[in-house]
């Protein structure tokens, strides 16, 4: 399919309004990715007890999802032939399709907005949010999220129309980061490197697929860029993992606190250092600018990293499990995730206090984490 016949395809694919807002959906969701049960709209499918009901809103969600895959909006995390499949909004869905994805009524009788009236957008956006997470933060200091994120991406961001979008997105992946800011699972791995385009993006790719909902993956940069590095892209795309990396996003306090692993690649001393947080250093050649065959050289290698990482992740919880194959070098990513040998050095664990297996039972933490992360400043008056 050549870039025109897919941009026709996704437009054909978008011209259904259900899918805007099952994007919109999508995009704010805590978790960063959800199942199609996970995404039904409150109230579609009647009564909790009309299971005939629910499956058949459920099935109309997973049939919009699967449209969305096939054009490339949306991607499938963790192993493909998983029971139930997790969706998250591809940096591509974000790019062309978020904006209007906001500004699509959410429930009958609301009016669309204008696209191009980012204010009202974000009004939009900090009253879904400040909903999502009335548990954990106050509307005041949802909405100063969302302007700080906003005022961040709009000096790094080429396309303004892109900038509610993915305000979005990482306004979400903070609010969630800042609930969890006294906990830092084993299970919360984030990846650094300088410009957050090559090394982290393919991290985070694989162990998405390999780890599913195991593990929660975050990406950052030192020095953010405005884009993923396009050789990076094509080779991942190869290996059925482009819809899977992320727009390069800063290094922030919250996402560190968050994290139980931080795996640096290339930033130095540059990332904050937090008690209870096991620090991690892989040494890997940057892939920007090298030619395809060192690209697929360096995504072999993190690939096998990854593999050892999950496998240790996994047998802190379970001692008995038994790690797959190592991984031929060049392969596609297997649909089931598999432990490559080989220890991965630590440069500075610090033990970490008993955690939860996963991440959304955090989020019913006392909001109040969530002003001590942004200040006093954060509980304005809700608009």
């Amino acid at each position: 399919m050549t870039p025109d016949e897919l941009r026709s395809a996704q437009r054909l694919t978008m011209a259904n309004p259900e899918r805007l807002r099952l994007l919109a959906r999508l995009l704010t969701h805590p978790a960063g990715r959800s199942t199609a049960a996970g995404l039904v709209p409150d109230g579609a499918a009647g009564e909790p007890a009309d299971l005939v009901a629910q499956a058949l809103a459920v099935a109309d969600v997973e049939q919009d999802l699967e449209a969305l895959v096939s054009v490339g909006l949306v991607a499938v995390v963790g192993p493909e032939a998983s029971d139930a499949a997790l969706y998250r909004v591809s940096s591509r869905g974000i790019a062309r399709y978020g904006t209007a994805a906001l500004a699509a009524p959410r429930f009958l009788g609301e009016p669309a907005l204008d696209v191009h009236d980012h204010e009202a957008l974000l009004d939009r956006l900090v009253d879904t949010l400040a909903a999502t997470f009335a548990a954990n933060a106050g509307a005041g200091t949802v909405d100063r999220l969302v302007r700080e994120c906003y005022a961040a991406l709009v000096k790094q961001v080429r396309t303004s129309a892109q900038l509610p979008a993915l305000t979005a997105w990482l306004a979400t992946d903070r609010l969630a980061a800042m609930t969890e800011v006294t906990h830092g699972s084993p299970r919360d791995v984030l990846f650094v490197c300088v410009h957050n385009t090559g090394r982290s993006q393919i991290a985070a790719a694989v162990t998405r697929r390999l780890a599913g909902d195991r593990i929660r993956v975050r990406t950052a940069g030192t020095r953010p860029v405005s884009e993923p590095d396009q050789m990076t892209e094509t080779v991942l795309a190869r290996r059925g993992l482009d819809g899977l990396i992320e727009f390069p996003r800063e290094l922030t306090d919250d996402i560190v606190r968050s994290s139980g692993v931080i795996v640096t690649m290339g930033c130095g001393d540059t990332c904050p250092v937090f008690p209870g947080r096991r620090y991690l250093d892989w040494p890997l050649d940057d892939p920007a600018g090298r030619p395809i065959e060192e690209v697929e050289r360096i995504v072999d290698d993190v690939t096998a990293r990854v593999q050892a990482l999950i496998a240790e992740i996994d047998a802190a919880d379970d001692p008995a499990r038994t790690a797959l194959p190592e991984l031929p070098a060049g392969s596609a990513v297997p649909s089931l995730p598999a432990g490559a040998g080989g220890p991965v050095a630590a440069v500075g664990t610090v033990a970490a206090a008993g955690h939860q297996r996963g991440w959304l039972p955090r989020l019913t933490r006392p909001w109040t984490a969530v002003t001590t992360a942004l200040g006093g400043r954060g509980q304005r008056k809700a608009r």
